[in-house]
C-alpha cells in the first residue's frame, strides 16, 4: 500500500482545501499552506506495521463577502 497523503504538494493540498471551502461558502476561498509536515514512510516494512498515514500543516483560509 502506498501512502498517497505524501505525494501531495502544499499547492495541490491548498487547491483542494480552498475548493471544498469555496464550495461550502459558496464563495471563492483562498487558502495557503504552512509548516507542512509529511512523515517519511519509505520502506514496506513500516508501512507493514503502520497502516495509519498522516499529515501536519497550517491553514490560513480567507474570502470576501459578496
Amino acid at each position: 500500500m502506498s501512502n498517497k497523503l505524501k505525494t501531495l504538494s502544499a499547492s495541490q493540498l491548498e487547491n483542494l482545501i480552498s475548493n471544498a471551502v469555496g464550495e461550502y461558502l459558496g464563495e471563492e476561498c483562498s487558502c495557503e499552506i504552512s509548516n507542512l509536515d509529511t512523515p517519511n514512510i519509505d520502506t514496506e516494512d513500516h508501512i507493514a506495521i503502520e497502516d495509519k498515514r498522516s499529515m501536519h500543516f497550517e491553514v490560513d483560509l480567507s474570502y470576501i463577502e459578496e
